[in-house]
């Protein structure tokens, strides 16, 4: 499995599924949800940031769904 860098310095697996639970949460239609997760899935490489992933999703969702995609892209999760 694929490595990225997370925000906080952090090294996890990509997980696919948690990338499209933000995008629902961000108000994607769970189709736009699945089919940006699996093409963004397709495009990450090892070492990734999480910043990078978040951008690649933006983009796509952006295509579908402009207002989602402007919510996804404005969300800041708060550190611990």
């Amino acid at each position: 499995m694929v490595k990225v860098k997370k925000r906080s310095g952090n090294i996890e697996e990509f997980d696919r599924p948690k990338l499209e639970a933000s995008l629902k949460k961000a108000g994607a239609k769970e189709e736009h949800a699945t089919r940006v997760a699996e093409t963004v899935k397709g495009k990450v490489q090892e070492g990734i940031a999480t910043s990078e992933i978040k951008r690649l999703a933006t983009t796509e969702l952006r295509g579908m769904d402009a207002a989602a995609a402007q919510r996804y892209e404005t969300f800041v999760k708060p550190t611990k």
